[in-house]
């Protein structure tokens, strides 16, 4: 049980920045309140129940690409990392201590904020948990490809610099918090393509929403994403002197 321990305490120094910058934690409450309130009141309802599934989804990715390996990137800016190599700890504890500890802000504002839509907007709550479930795996994914990138910038001068841009052309310009239905041909069909699309509309199907993409291929997109980010994340993630 000693790896339980060592996560935890990763992941408390992780919760600790947030507690003394509370701050970080408002700001994203407000702000996803705000565009929960701007969509829902233009395109009612509908817009509500889908935006519960992509608060979710693009919740637990960016908790991962934006928070967690933006993390690990500064901790290799600051010589902090060399400080994790030298002790007990395993690269796969530190990981998963930073996603324990990037997961509070995501806890305190998407998840209530999701849960509490989807109740007033009657997506089932059961089909929810299940996207909750699958956004765990955005995580991961989420982890994995910010990692794949950051791990190769020679001389990162902004570790920040690069994870939010990759947020924002993941979440905001592809059919994320829209249906990819609403783009023609052939581009709704390549937009499966995209991580973040597939895994929001995998959680539409889990929810019992309309989606666009049969699960089945959503599912494959996730899958060959989720392999392919792991093993270009494993080659740059050294630990000790390798």
């Amino acid at each position: 049980m000693r790896w339980v321990w060592r996560v935890l305490g990763v992941a408390y120094e992780e919760f600790v920045v947030f507690r003394r910058q509370w701050m970080w934690i408002a700001q994203w409450l407000m702000s996803t309140v705000g565009i929960v309130a701007i969509l829902a009141a233009w395109g009612g309802s509908e817009a509500a129940r889908h935006m519960a599934v992509a608060l979710l989804v693009a919740g637990g990715w960016g908790t991962g690409l934006n928070v967690a390996a933006q993390r690990v990137g500064w901790d290799r800016i600051w010589y902090a990392y060399e400080k994790r190599v030298a002790s007990p700890l395993t690269p796969a504890e530190y990981l998963l201590g930073a996603l324990v500890g990037a997961l509070v802000p995501t806890f305190l504002t998407e998840l209530p904020t999701a849960f509490a839509i989807a109740a007033l907007a009657g997506v089932s709550l059961g089909g929810l948990a299940l996207v909750l479930l699958l956004s765990i795996v955005g995580v991961l994914l989420g982890l994995f490809l910010a990692l794949a990138v950051i791990l190769r910038i020679r001389n990162p001068v902004n570790i920040s610099a690069v994870t939010n841009p990759l947020q924002t052309l993941t979440t905001m310009l592809p059919p994320v918090f829209y249906s990819p239905a609403a783009l023609p041909e052939p581009l709704r069909s390549a937009c499966a393509a995209v991580p973040t699309v597939a895994l929001t509309d995998l959680g539409r199907a889990l929810a019992g929403l309309p989606h666009t993409y049969p699960q089945w291929l959503s599912a494959a997109s996730v899958a060959a994403w989720l392999v392919a980010t792991l093993v270009l994340m494993k080659r740059k993630l050294n630990w000790g002197l390798e």
